[in-house]
């Protein structure tokens, strides 16, 4: 196993059916399981005509869930080609405010967001087979804090690249130009110590990248990279530099840690400026938490994967949606 914390915490986000453990798993018919089934929740159009599923006490503890939900997706699709325009708004956001699964005694809880590709996965955790082909955040605080590593949209650009991956591209899941690319990429060792902007002003601010994990994120965190054609001051200040070379930061956590190493300056503004300037993330276009940051970082640091990634966004900016042509 890569021994990163991140890809540890993140372990069963590829949606893979475990291997039944005959004591502990809830494939066994003797435990008392959580029957997520009978989950309710409230479906809610966004103005960008995505609609989201938000589960009990999602509104009460994120009061603000729908103006933000509203905002990411439309950022999403202002960087998305005009061709899975269609493919967006008609994939359902699921919003739970907590969830676990498994023996009721003894539930695990997971708190990341997710893309279900399959119902296999749902079945195993006793939930709605419904929500196949569509993205579910586990945890909506938990949603609210981490895109903010994102400056905003990045997280939920991530959820639906897996969409994006399984519906448009030829092959689907097990498209070869990606699996290919994913193992040279992995085998370069150019993304076994690269930086992540949570991490920032920690003793330790890099890690494996979350692209090496499978292929399947590696397509979707390098899309991230690839549409954030943004924040071009940032390009060619390096690799390694944290303060050159990360678009600023809006997540509190981050800048409270400015504060204390007394860095008072964000990337030419005050904090107080940045504070006011990005609430809730809004005020700022989408980079990635794992470096490269941007698009351009990307064509400079990985002209490879940079030029397969523009044949596979070109191909999917000339995908046809059949469910579109058929409306």
């Amino acid at each position: 196993m890569i021994s990163s914390s991140h890809l540890q915490e993140h372990h069963w986000r590829s949606e893979e059916v475990p291997t039944c453990d005959v004591e502990n798993s809830v494939c066994s018919p003797e435990l008392e399981l959580i029957d997520n089934t009978q989950r309710r929740y409230n479906p809610v159009n966004l103005k960008c005509g995505v609609t989201v599923q938000l589960g009990e006490n999602v509104l009460r503890d994120s009061p603000d869930i729908i103006d933000i939900m509203n905002h990411d997706l439309t950022s999403c699709l202002s960087v998305l080609p005009a061709s899975v325009g269609w493919l967006v708004k008609r994939t359902h956001i699921w919003v739970n405010r907590t969830y676990a699964y498994g023996n009721i005694h003894a539930p695990t809880v997971v708190s990341h967001s997710t893309a279900h590709h399959f119902p296999g996965w749902l079945l195993w955790v006793q939930d709605k087979a419904e929500k196949e082909a569509s993205i579910e955040i586990y945890n909506s605080v938990e949603y609210l804090n981490l895109r903010l590593h994102y400056n905003g949209c990045g997280l939920m650009l991530h959820e639906l690249c897996h969409i994006i991956h399984q519906t448009t591209l030829p092959g689907g899941l097990s498209n070869m130009l990606v699996i290919e690319m994913h193992k040279i990429a992995k085998e370069s060792g150019k993304y076994s110590r690269v930086l992540r902007r949570d991490w920032a002003l920690n003793e330790v601010d890099t890690d494996v990248a979350y692209c090496t994990l499978n292929h399947k994120e590696f397509f979707a965190e390098i899309s991230v990279s690839y549409l954030s054609d943004f924040y071009y001051d940032v390009d060619g200040t390096g690799t390694v530099d944290m303060a050159k070379c990360s678009p600023p930061f809006v997540s509190p956590v981050v800048l409270g840690r400015m504060q204390q190493h007394h860095h008072i300056r964000n990337n030419g503004k005050s904090l107080v400026e940045w504070r006011d300037l990005t609430k809730f993330g809004r005020g700022l276009p989408h980079c990635n938490k794992f470096f490269p940051f941007t698009k351009g970082q990307l064509r400079r640091y990985d002209p490879r994967v940079y030029k397969c990634f523009s044949k596979l966004w070109q191909y999917i900016e000339s995908w046809e949606d059949i469910d579109r042509r058929c409306k």
